[in-house]
């Protein structure tokens, strides 16, 4: 008989592979796996200042990523390469400072970097399931055009697609998934359990929508076993997921060829 919280734990973790997964295909098609670990960074600054203004940190978290996906959006592909640098930098820097200077606002910062899935709340499940139902509803509506516009912008324009809109609308996805599931994976390992099962999905897709699907089952699995060893192991739940993911990926990489 699996325990109550275990099995909270393996819901959370599930929800939020069905969310990240296909987020982290999307991201790929459009080019925007070092977008992840900018807006994780960004997301870290916002929860503290969440933390430190009494406010939900998803809110703070959401506020300052959709900032930055604003910026990105009206970028160039170079320019953006050099924001996003910019952008994690900086944002990486200002939280630690201000985890620093503000000792009293309980601002732990192996939970800021690396999550704190054990944590996981009835609220955070509430706003992951929003979140899914959101992610979902958008790619079932614009498959095609979101399809067209990752792999060919112009001729998605050309063929009466929204293509710069559906380029934001992926941004401005991006930016809330990230916000909200920094708190369970950490900064450092949220864009990684959102980019590896969609880069191990590759190797075994020749569809756009395959890849989806095993980009989740991958996820899946990665999250159930990460669990079940970081709790055998006593080991923190967020690298363990993100170790088994890895692992999974090369396993996939070697039998490919």
């Amino acid at each position: 008989m699996i325990d109550s919280f275990i099995l909270f734990i393996i819901v959370s973790a599930l929800l939020a592979s069905l969310i990240t997964a296909p987020l982290g295909c999307i991201g790929l098609w459009n080019g925007l796996a070092f977008f992840g670990d900018t807006l994780a960074h960004a997301s870290l600054l916002g929860v503290c200042f969440g933390i430190l203004f009494h406010v939900p940190y998803a809110f703070g978290a959401i506020a300052i990523c959709l900032c930055i996906a604003f910026f990105i959006a009206h970028k160039s592909s170079k320019q953006s390469d050099v924001s996003l640098a910019v952008i994690s930098y900086s944002c990486l820097s200002f939280s630690i400072l201000i985890i620093s200077l503000f000792p009293k606002a309980n601002l732990d910062p192996n939970t800021l970097l690396f999550g704190d899935l054990l944590s996981t709340s009835v609220p955070d499940i509430v706003l992951l399931l929003a979140a899914l139902l959101a992610l979902w509803g958008f790619i079932a509506k614009y498959w095609t055009a979101i399809l067209m516009t990752s792999f060919d912008a112009d001729l998605a324009q050309v063929q009466g697609f929204p293509s710069k809109t559906i380029r934001l609308m992926v941004l401005f996805s991006y930016a809330i998934i990230m916000g909200i599931v920094m708190k369970m994976l950490g900064a450092l390992f949220a864009p990684a359990l959102t980019i590896i099962p969609a880069a191990a999905a590759r190797y075994r897709s020749n569809t756009p929508s395959k890849m989806i699907v095993s980009a989740i089952l991958i996820s899946c699995f990665s999250s159930v076993m990460g669990i079940g060893i970081s709790l055998y192991f006593d080991l923190p739940t967020g690298p363990a997921i993100v170790c088994v993911s890895a692992i999974t990926m090369a396993l996939i990489k070697i039998s490919a060829k």
